[in-house]
């Protein structure tokens, strides 16, 4: 894995990892000194790969095969995950032709046969870490995976042979984060399920309930679902959870507006699907109550297929305050067309709405959707 790797160590985070199709060449944007740098990669082989995690400095990937496997790009070190054949709702699994997998889930009575594309696509949702592999020897990689059409957890500790399976009364999880060793797994509700990983096997120690706001609830008829789609993300700010809600319109007009697909009456230029908004809201441990957020002060948050993250602008200049930095992490549509997917990025200014765009890149396709990552 020496071949994906860059050769200067102290570049100041937060990196946007992003792809220059032109010049078939991956670059790392930093926002504290506005450079770019190249990594030594083949571009053309990365876009048979996905990016599903981005957590304290490593990337978590699924290759050519759908295999997951952790990388370090500053370091080259890797390690090869547990295999895709050993996720736990997985019976058995063969490759019957190039490429091409027969899979006997342990819920259903018979087989189907996916390519590795389609498994890349439909295995994990989400990696993180519940540590720094490079300072914790007992690392944690946690990821949310798919199994009929919910997410579901799974974990293994470096040098596991397969993924252990864990999980509460939560049908479906949304987001996960770590924080000293500890899992936070979010669920609809909203609600949290709180796991410790001090221990070879993870404990859940309580459950979070905390009533929906009002705000969310109403959000529906604001955001109807015909229109929107909403992604929830679970971001700590030191003693501070934050429950962010991130809304999408599937088809947007250059104005702004969010309209139908095939809505013909109209001169303008439509897009596919892009950010509108974002709601912010704060726990209030003490009451169990969620409060809405009109200023994240000097903070900054990161957003997307990584670890979710908040920074002080104070410690990374370059950064703007009050702002959401987010990437493309619609994975059920960002492949659907060769004219677009991994487009939807931006900044999002909390104080008054408005979203400023980190490239010119309307409709234009990233094989390699862009990643935040911010080493330790």
């Amino acid at each position: 894995m020496a071949f994906f790797k860059i050769s200067c160590f102290n570049i100041p985070s937060p990196l946007l990892m992003f792809p220059v199709k032109e010049e078939n060449k991956v670059c790392l944007f930093s926002l504290t000194n506005k450079r770019e740098y190249e990594l030594k990669v083949d571009l053309e082989k990365l876009q048979n790969w996905r990016f599903v995690g981005s957590s304290h400095g490593w990337l978590v990937i699924l290759n050519e095969k759908a295999d997951p496997i952790l990388l370090n790009i500053f370091s080259g070190i890797c390690h090869q995950l547990p295999g895709k054949e050993t996720f736990p709702h997985i019976d058995s699994m063969h490759e019957v032709e190039n490429g091409v997998f027969e899979i006997h889930y342990k819920s259903w009575n018979y087989s189907v046969s996916h390519s590795s594309e389609n498994l890349r696509q439909l295995s994990v949702v989400k990696a993180v870490l519940s540590s720094d592999p490079s300072c914790d020897a007992n690392c944690t990689v946690i990821v949310m995976y798919y199994v009929l059409g919910t997410s579901k957890l799974a974990f293994c500790r470096l040098g596991d042979s397969r993924w252990t399976g864990f999980g509460g009364e939560i049908q479906s999880y949304y987001d996960v984060a770590c924080k000293d060793n500890v899992l936070y797994a979010l669920g609809g509700g909203p609600s949290i399920e709180v796991w410790d990983f001090h221990e070879s096997t993870p404990t859940r120690k309580i459950v979070i309930q905390a009533p929906c706001p009002q705000e969310l609830k109403d959000a529906g008829q604001i955001y109807p679902s015909d229109l929107y789609s909403s992604q929830w993300y679970l971001v700590f700010s030191s003693c501070e959870m934050f429950l962010v809600v991130r809304y999408i319109g599937e088809f947007v007009r250059n104005d702004g507006e969010v309209v139908y697909e095939g809505d013909t009456l109209t001169n303008y230029f439509i897009f596919p699907y892009r950010t509108v908004k974002f709601h912010v809201y704060k726990l209030d441990f003490d009451q169990k109550i969620w409060l809405p957020v009109e200023s994240l002060n000097d903070r900054a948050l990161f957003l997307g297929g990584n670890h979710s993250v908040s920074l002080s602008v104070k410690e990374h200049p370059g950064c703007k305050a009050n702002s959401i930095y987010f990437t493309d992490d619609y994975w059920d549509r960002m492949d659907e067309h060769d004219s677009y997917g991994g487009h939807d990025m931006g900044i999002f200014k909390l104080g008054d709405g408005r979203i400023e765009q980190l490239f010119d890149c309307d409709l234009q396709k990233f094989e390699l959707p862009p990643f935040w990552i911010v080493p330790n």
